[in-house]
């Protein structure tokens, strides 16, 4: 394991081209942690009792992603190997954390953000807890988004950059033999308790009276897929999907549901309108009567024309913006250069 700033040097040095990385990690996002996998480095997430830990339900855990869970409050780290890196997913824990893992272990720290600084909504934070998350600052910074980036004041910094999603288009992909069922459908994981940012509350009023599907994890409510499979289905036989989310840069579910040729009905929010063109790949509105009215146009599309046309653009969108191969290449440049950057302690 590196001790040094000069051990950690050898070990960038003396590691052969193309050679995997080990990267120091904690479980965050399922599906987006799959797709990362794909980079072919070697993840070790680690957990305790009271910290987040894979859910299956989300997908299945890569070959080369490790979990190391720690029993109550502590911390386990594999000293029986060299790292690379530390890989911070969130500034609310985990930062703190990775900080102090990169100055006893000599190691450099790449910071993600998946989501947006809440200083600007009501009840929101006051403007120095975000100013304290401003300076939560890696070797590398990475958002998933460049509004991302934008939002959080830095657009301007050279250790910064946007890596948008990658979206698996072979598994979600259309099937023109599945049978369209008539219904909305939306999937969200707590959707009443996170009605701020995932809009609960406009979901419950466009969709009254009208055919729906609901999945996730909402008790009483709905249950989360039972595999990707489950998932895949659910998006290729809804007539159409609904995204009501309003303060969530890119949601995955969306583009998902785009990419297996659906046709999808969202809020004008974030990154949303610089995906989807009104009334070609989709429908895009923050009005809750224009939503409901799509919504009710695509249900009763009897030729499929409408979802037919919408659906195959969605996806040409996906194929041409959301490619597996760029986000992977993305990535491996900034783990690369990441690797080659010691930590100092600043």
């Amino acid at each position: 394991m590196p001790a040094s700033p000069m051990s950690a040097i050898s070990r960038a040095a003396t590691r052969e081209s193309g050679e995997p990385l080990n990267i120091l990690t904690f479980p965050t996002h399922e599906r987006y942690e799959t797709t990362l996998s794909k980079t072919g480095h070697n993840f070790y997430a680690l957990t305790n009792d009271t910290m987040k830990d894979w859910n299956v339900d989300h997908g299945d855990i890569p070959d080369n992603y490790h979990i190391y869970k720690a029993a109550g409050n502590s911390i386990s780290v594999p000293l029986h190997l060299d790292f690379d890196l530390i890989f911070s997913q969130s500034k609310f824990g985990q930062f703190e954390l990775s900080k102090n893992m990169a100055k006893s272990l000599h190691l450099p720290v790449v910071t993600l953000e998946h989501t947006l600084p809440l200083h600007k909504i009501p009840d929101g934070w006051p403007q120095e807890q975000f100013l304290s998350f401003s300076q939560m600052t890696g070797c590398r910074n990475v958002f998933i988004s460049d509004y991302s980036m934008k939002e959080w004041e830095w657009d301007k910094r050279e250790d910064s950059r946007a890596i948008y999603h990658g979206i698996d288009s072979e598994i979600f992909s259309p099937d023109e033999s599945c049978q369209k069922i008539d219904h909305v459908l939306s999937v969200a994981n707590q959707y009443k308790q996170r009605d701020y940012c995932l809009g609960y509350s406009l979901w419950e009023q466009v969709t009254n009276g009208l055919p729906i599907k609901l999945v996730g994890d909402n008790p009483g409510m709905s249950e989360p897929s039972s595999s990707i499979e489950d998932l895949v289905s659910s998006y290729r036989t809804a007539k159409v999907f609904l995204n009501t989310s309003t303060v969530s840069p890119i949601p995955m579910s969306l583009l998902e549901a785009m990419s297996c040729g659906c046709a999808v009905v969202s809020t004008a929010t974030c990154v949303v309108p610089e995906i989807i063109e009104n009334g070609v790949n989709g429908f895009i509105t923050n009005s809750s009567e224009e939503m409901k009215y799509y919504l009710e146009l695509l249900l009763s599309d009897e030729g499929d024309s409408i979802r037919s046309s919408m659906g195959q653009e969605a996806r040409n969108t996906i194929l041409s913006k959301f490619s597996v191969d760029r986000f992977i290449s993305e990535w491996n440049e900034v783990f690369e250069e990441a690797s080659q950057t010691v930590y100092t302690g600043a």
